[in-house]
């Protein structure tokens, strides 16, 4: 996650209230981190929830595709069997 070595980082200028600004400041020294690298990795960690559960809607998607087409369903008997 984040950042790959040689990318270059950009500023972001963000308004925030002074009560979620007061949050950060505890939760960064709470951590002993900067408010930047605490924002950083909250973001990071946002996307990387979403893209989980962009896949684990794909994939309960796939999974109601497969038990309702019979032409993907028409050899479940012989999985796991072995053939040698």
């Amino acid at each position: 996650m984040g950042a790959g070595k040689d990318e270059k980082n950009r500023r972001l200028n963000i308004l925030i209230s002074e009560t979620l600004d007061k949050r950060l400041s505890e939760a960064a020294e709470k951590y002993d981190t900067s408010k930047s690298a605490f924002v950083r990795r909250a973001v990071e960690r946002e996307f990387q929830r979403r893209k989980e559960e962009e896949l684990a809607r794909a994939a309960d998607e796939l999974a109601s595709l497969y038990a309702s087409d019979e032409e993907l369903t028409e050899f479940t008997a012989l999985d796991g069997e072995d053939f040698s």
